[in-house]
């Protein structure tokens, strides 16, 4: 009885914690929140675009056009996987002029999202300094288009839709698992105690992402996120938000999870 009820805790800590995973419908319909530059903002200088969504999708096209309506080269790559914010650098700092920003995005459920935004540069704008009393921006997402991210998103879709082969894959033999107090020691004992479990509760949640971190130094990566869950289980409401912390290592080529510490 005890195990049995440990295990609907560890899926109750475990699903607070994804983010980033298969979207809901209400979700995959979002827009665009925020932008630096911001909607109609004139800034004294531009490196690069910042763009962030009210849920997570595919940015699948981006254009930076001028007053004159030349293309600005940028550096970008179509997304594979979904996340709600990006940064996509110029290959130059801008000069001044008016400029116009044009996206498309990808929804999960294939729904097509887009729209634009303008910005001036003008190099006599005023640009708030370390003394100034605004408030700094915070940025809840950053480093999602790393490899070693997107083995944390597969790892969370895989649970998600109960592919535990991918599972296994993705986390070391020697995984060492913290939550609720216990811990799980290897990949073998989290696949025979907590795994059921966790995708069992999974399939009945809806996740909400809330930030998401990745660092990454040579071969390993630190993983940071929060999120939201609710939904019912077992006739249960649940709603709260917790905390995740993952390790990686790349090894022989793949990056794998060392470790995991879900909390709420």
């Amino acid at each position: 009885m005890n195990n049995i009820s440990f295990a609907n805790g560890s899926a109750i800590f475990f699903a607070a914690l994804l983010t980033l995973v298969m979207p809901t419908k209400g979700w995959a319909h979002t827009s665009l929140t925020s932008s630096i530059p911001a909607n109609g903002q004139a800034v004294a200088e531009v490196s690069q675009l910042s763009l962030e969504f009210g849920a997570p999708l595919r940015l699948m096209s981006i254009s930076l056009t001028d007053a004159a309506g030349k293309n600005i080269a940028l550096e970008f790559k179509r997304s594979v996987t979904t996340q709600s914010r990006f940064v996509v650098p110029t290959n130059a700092a801008l000069p001044a002029s008016s400029y116009q920003v044009s996206w498309m995005g990808m929804g999960d459920d294939g729904h097509k999202l887009e729209g634009d935004f303008s910005f001036v540069v003008d190099p006599n704008a005023v640009t708030l300094t370390a003394s100034s009393t605004a408030k700094p921006e915070i940025s809840l997402f950053s480093g999602l288009q790393h490899p070693a991210a997107k083995a944390v998103l597969d790892f969370h879709a895989a649970l998600k839709t109960g592919d535990t082969d991918a599972v296994i894959r993705l986390l070391a033999s020697d995984v060492v698992i913290f939550e609720g107090g216990g811990v799980e020691r290897s990949s073998a004992e989290y696949q025979s105690h907590h795994m059921a479990a966790d995708i069992a509760f999974l399939k009945e949640m809806s996740i909400e992402s809330v930030e998401h971190h990745v660092v990454v130094h040579g071969g390993s990566a630190l993983s940071l996120a929060r999120s939201n869950v609710s939904g019912v289980y077992k006739g249960k409401p649940i709603a709260h938000t917790g905390m995740e912390t993952i390790t990686l290592q790349q090894r022989n080529g793949n990056w794998q999870i060392t470790h995991i510490h879900w909390s709420k």
